[in-house]
C-alpha cells in the first residue's frame, strides 16, 4: 500500500510504515505543509496497523530545518496545532510504536530534532547533523530538551553554541546515531531493523519499556513549545532576513542594547 501527499510520501513495507518527506528542491525543510502531511501519514499508519515507523528523506538531504518563508510569516508567535513541528516531535516521541530515522544526507536545525524524537536513528556514512539556529537568532527549543539527555549538558550546549556539524561516526560515539550503513541502504536497514524489533517483542511490552523511558526522562513539552518565544523578535527578524538576503547577520546592536551603563 503507497499513498502520495503533496509533499510526503506513505508506503507500507510488511508491517512497517515507510513515511518519506518529499520536498528535495527545498531540502525537505519543515514547511506547515510538510508537517501537517506528516501527521496525517502518522494517523494513516495507525489504521493501516503498522506496528513500527520508519522516518526517512528523498533527494540529497535528510531535512534543512525550519522553512524560512513559515518562519518570517510568524510562525513561532501564531503555532497551529496541526503544523507545530514541536508537537509533531512530542507526537513522535510519546507515539507507541518503535519510529526510527533513516537519515541520508544533513540533518540540519528541526532535522536533527526530528532525528532525535525518532526512538532510534540509521544513518548513511555521508550524513550529518548540526544545530545552526543560535546563529540566527532562534533557539532549537525542542533539541534543548532531548540533546542533553542524550550527549550531556556540555556537550549538548556545544553543540547548540557553535552550530558545526557532526558526522555519522561521532553521532555513534555521542550516542545520536544507531548504526552507519552505506547511503543506498539506509532505508532498507531502517526498515530490517524495526521488523526485527517488531518480530521478537508484543506491542505491550514496547509501548510499556519506551513511555517509562522518557517519563524518566521527564520532558516538559509545554515549556518547549513556550521556549521560542523567549528570543526577542528583533534578534530572530534580524537573524532570518541575513539568511533570506544571503549576508551576514548583525547582531552588534542588540549586545551594545544588553550593555551596562
Amino acid at each position: 500500500m503507497s499513498t502520495i501527499f503533496s509533499k510526503v510520501l506513505f508506503e507500507m513495507c510488511g508491517d512497517i510504515a515507510v513515511i518519506t518527506l518529499n520536498d528535495p528542491d527545498r531540502r525537505n525543510a519543515l514547511s506547515r505543509q510538510i508537517v501537517r502531511e506528516i501527521f496525517k501519514a502518522l494517523e494513516l499508519s495507525a489504521t493501516t496497523g503498522a506496528r513500527a515507523i520508519v522516518i526517512a528523506s528523498s533527494g540529497p538531504a535528510f531535512c534543512a530545518g525550519a522553512n524560512i518563508d513559515d518562519l518570517k510569516d510568524g510562525w513561532m508567535e501564531r503555532a497551529d496545532p496541526l503544523t507545530d513541528p514541536a508537537l509533531l516531535f512530542q507526537r513522535l516521541v510519546e507515539d507507541p510504536r518503535i519510529v526510527i530515522a533513516a537519515v541520508q544526507g544533513g540533518a540540519l536545525g528541526g532535522g536533527f530534532e526530528l532525528s532525535m524524537s525518532c526512538d532510534l536513528v540509521v544513518a548513511a556514512d555521508t550524513a550529518w547533523f548540526a544545530l545552526p539556529e543560535v546563529s540566527r537568532g532562534v533557539i532549537p527549543n525542542t533539541g534543548l530538551a532531548l540533546l542533553q539527555r542524550m550527549v550531556g549538558s556540555r556537550a549538548a550546549l556545544e553543540l547548540i553554541l557553535t552550530g558545526r556539524r557532526l558526522g555519522s561516526e561521532e553521532g555513534v560515539s555521542r550516542g545520536l546515531v544507531n548504526l552507519v550503513v552505506p547511503r543506498e541502504s539506509v532505508v532498507e536497514k531502517a526498515v530490517s531493523l524495526a521488523q526485527d524489533i517488531v518480530s521478537k517483542a508484543p506491542p505491550g511490552a514496547i509501548s510499556a519499556a519506551k513511555r517509562h523511558l522518557h517519563e524518566h526522562a521527564g520532558y516538559d513539552w509545554e515549556r518547549v513549545q513556550r521556549s521560542v518565544t523567549d528570543v526577542p523578535r528583533a534578534e530572530w527578524q534580524e537573524g532570518l532576513d541575513a539568511f533570506t538576503e544571503k549576508r551576514d547577520t548583525n547582531f552588534e546592536p542588540f549586545w551594545r542594547a544588553a550593555a551596562p551603563t
